[in-house]
């Protein structure tokens, strides 16, 4: 599950676009508004937003856009083998053919 939390300043200052975007365009992405998340650094010069708790930011809104989105997709990809939370597909079973 992904879920993505913004700073409630930053939204003010730059990533309005960007929330509003991905609630639209991601309706299953778990989206939260903190008054703070303790980025204040951060806050004030680039949009950004946590995703599932790690700092993603982008140049602008653009780009911030563009990298959670990237994140996304790879995100919800199935699991490979051999990899955490990977799950064995059922086998279908085939009915002998007639003859």
């Amino acid at each position: 599950m992904i879920q993505l939390t913004f700073c409630k300043k930053n939204l003010e200052l730059h990533a309005q676009s960007v929330h509003d975007a991905i609630v639209r365009e991601y309706p299953d992405v778990e989206v939260e508004i903190k008054d703070c998340v303790d980025h204040c650094g951060t806050c004030t010069d680039v949009p950004f937003a946590l995703r599932n708790n790690a700092l993603v930011n982008g140049r602008d809104a653009r780009d911030l856009y563009k990298k959670l989105e990237r994140g996304m997709m790879v995100l919800q990809r199935p699991k490979l083998p051999g990899t955490a939370g990977y799950v064995e597909p059922e086998k279908a079973s085939v009915a002998p053919a007639k003859v």
